[in-house]
């Protein structure tokens, strides 16, 4: 179980580069991560091992795995009561996370964001801090 912790929020990104350069985290890993501790939730380390599979757009493309790793933060921080479908504070935060990932880097999906920022230097690390940053603003948004 959970427990939250009282303190001032920070800001994914601030943790992002701790959780995907200086670990071996995939791109869900790390955001899912990093959101944890810039809000201050505390998980089990067996929580993160959930995230594994989604890495990769889930190791074929398909949804960013930075942002299903954010879905996934949001929902820990976000769903009240018995699970998201009685959270719509959380469903409105999720529609709004895919909305603005869209409309600002064409797409939701790994194989169409991957091209756009990838190197071999850094990986992953450029989708998934713009991908973070979108996070942060749907965050500290009304909800």
């Amino acid at each position: 179980k959970r427990e939250k912790r009282v303190r001032i929020m920070a800001n994914v990104v601030d943790y992002l580069e701790k959780y995907y350069k200086d670990t071996n985290y995939n791109c869900a890993e790390a955001v899912f991560s990093a959101a944890m501790e810039a809000w201050g939730l505390d998980m089990p380390k067996e929580t993160v091992k959930a995230m594994a599979g989604f890495g990769g757009g889930m190791g074929c493309g398909n949804v960013c795995g930075a942002v299903s790793g954010g879905v996934a933060a949001l929902s820990c921080k976000y769903v009240e009561g018995d699970g998201g479908h009685t959270s719509p504070t959380l469903m409105q935060k999720v529609k709004t996370y895919i909305r603005l990932v869209k409309t600002e880097y064409g797409s939701e999906q790994c194989k169409m964001l991957k091209p756009q920022f990838f190197s071999k230097e850094e990986r992953c690390y450029q989708t998934i801090l713009r991908i973070a940053e979108v996070l942060d603003r749907v965050d500290q948004m009304e909800a």
